[in-house]
């Protein structure tokens, strides 16, 4: 089943599918709740500097051990623009000023929605976060590839809007 979500949340029954709104959707045979699988917001932030961006190298999956821009899930009752700052905090300690927003990013089938922002660091100390193996800043002419399909879109959409 979608989401891994096996039995209701209201009354315990086990799960089945069902069309409901032209969609294939969890539904509960016993009490009619119906589960409406939501997608998950990430904020990702392309910190510049000197012509340069901050990239992290991924301590997790996905894209482990890869280059990536540092971002992380939204939690709930979060403000986005706080995420943002926070997830560059604990990834690169850096504080960051966010200075633009790039845009919203999602593929069809993929329940991650990206929310992506630009950012000047404001202070910190630049050191590898818990869940980075490490944190550098990287010339924009020698980018590595990054591991994302949104990544090449999120680059050109943010050198457009006069990135950098």
């Amino acid at each position: 089943m979608p989401g891994d979500i096996n039995y209701c949340q209201r009354c315990g029954e086990g799960l089945s599918e069902t069309q409901i709104e032209g969609r294939t959707r969890p539904h509960c045979p016993a009490c009619g709740y119906v589960v409406y699988l939501d997608p998950k917001v990430a904020a990702v932030v392309l910190v510049h500097q000197d012509g340069k961006l901050l990239l992290v190298k991924r301590g997790v999956e996905p894209a482990m051990g890869e280059w990536a821009f540092p971002s992380g899930y939204v939690d709930r009752g979060e403000v986005v623009e706080d995420a943002a700052r926070r997830e560059v905090k604990e990834e690169t300690g850096l504080d960051v000023e966010l200075d633009g927003f790039v845009g919203m990013y999602s593929l069809a089938g993929n329940p991650v929605v990206l929310a992506v922002f630009s950012g000047k660091v404001s202070g910190g100390e630049l050191r590898a976060g818990h869940d980075a193996d490490d944190a550098a800043w990287v010339d924009l002419d020698n980018l590595p590839d990054l591991p994302f399909p949104n990544d090449a879109q999120i680059l050109q959409d943010f050198f457009s809007r006069g990135g950098v």
